[in-house]
């Protein structure tokens, strides 16, 4: 994965698809509120914004943490996607991670955001899901990875 944290104009975002034991994925229903991408939807990639000089993977634990204080272990890259201005998504570099959940369930919370919960990937198909979001799902369960678009 290739890293644009240092020399980006663009903004860029982390995510993680984490996966607890029984293969359901961690979900987070996104603050509906102005000012945010997406508002009110589903995101099975959560995460956040990549602070000047951090590395990729110490930004996507410490967002993971923050939001749910989780711990994962077999965190890998998955894929880069960067969006400009022509673009219909909103621009940023997001850059996106699977993960395997070290924390039981049971203590998994919710510090941003209206709600967590675990999907199967089918069930996941059936919410309002972030654009974004749902195309690294679909790299995730494909088993392909994806070079910048």
């Amino acid at each position: 994965m290739t890293d644009f944290s240092q020399n980006e104009s663009l903004p860029v975002f982390v995510g993680a698809i984490v996966s607890d034991p029984d293969g359901r994925i961690l979900c987070q229903l996104r603050d509906n509120k102005p000012g945010i991408q997406y508002p009110g939807y589903w995101t099975c990639s959560p995460g956040g914004h990549v602070e000047p000089g951090e590395p990729l993977t110490d930004a996507i634990l410490r967002e993971l943490h923050e939001e749910f204080e989780i711990e994962v272990d077999a965190l890998q890259p998955l894929t880069t996607l960067r969006y400009t201005a022509a673009d219909p998504e909103p621009p940023g570099v997001y850059n996106a991670f699977t993960a395997h959940l070290r924390t039981p369930v049971s203590e998994v919370r919710c510090n941003e955001g209206q709600k967590v919960d675990f999907f199967r990937p089918d069930a996941i198909r059936k919410l309002n899901v972030h654009p974004i979001s749902l195309r690294f799902l679909d790299l995730f369960l494909t088993g392909k990875t994806e070079a910048l678009s």
